[in-house]
């Protein structure tokens, strides 16, 4: 079997991260994933690369099958990030993904998970919950495929392992913060405190958000 590519990002920030827990909504096996995105002109160097690989697959495919070259197409393996108004916003986005678990064609089947590592390097053994924002790097593996329905030939990006170099925590509710609330001067609740207002929050319709 041929040793696959493995290639790592630059440092980017971490959007819709399921790091730690799979999602399970689109597919029931579970899948980690995060969203990345960085500066196109820190990004340009990886641009490069993905797309020389995309223009080897889409070489390999022509040549398996001549009859498609008029037919096929290039699709990059990110997208230009746009604001609410649809404007650039200087920014890419790439997509990573995980299967929690894979079935084999041999009928078996294993788990596996994204290694976390700090901003050390060293591996990180406690649950986090990285957040929206958190700055991250991604080392993957570009898995070429050519989608027989759109006759698209492009690269899917199978993330490995995750370097957290500035953690920003999720909190259920988006934290103080979202409700317009800053710090002030005043009572400061003890850790015991704390703990007990997420287990009486009032609003009990978060759980069933997904964020």
């Amino acid at each position: 079997m041929a040793t696959l590519q493995k290639i790592t990002t630059p440092a980017g920030s971490a959007n819709w991260a399921k790091l730690i827990t799979p999602d399970t909504k689109f597919n029931q096996d579970g899948e980690y994933k995060v969203n990345l995105l960085i500066r196109e002109d820190a990004a340009e160097a990886l641009t490069s690369q993905l797309d020389k690989l995309v223009d080897m697959a889409f070489a390999k495919e022509v040549k398996r099958n001549p009859k498609l070259k008029t037919k096929l197409t290039k699709r990059p393996p990110y997208q230009e990030v746009l604001d609410d108004e649809g404007n650039e916003t200087g920014e890419l986005e790439f997509k990573f993904k995980l299967k929690a678990l894979v079935n084999c064609k041999d009928g078996s089947s294993f788990s596996q998970k994204p290694a976390l590592y700090d901003a050390k390097g060293k591996p990180l053994m406690d649950d986090i919950n990285v957040g929206n924002g958190s700055k991250i790097k991604v080392a993957f593996e570009p898995i070429p495929y050519m989608m027989a329905s759109t006759k698209q030939v492009s690269l899917s990006l199978r993330m490995k392992a995750v370097q957290i170099i500035d953690l920003q925590e999720y909190q259920a509710g988006g934290g103080a913060e979202s409700y317009g609330f800053s710090e002030e001067e005043g009572y400061e609740a003890t850790q015991k405190d704390a703990s007990n207002s997420t287990e009486e929050a009032p609003f009990d319709e978060l759980d069933d958000i997904d964020f």
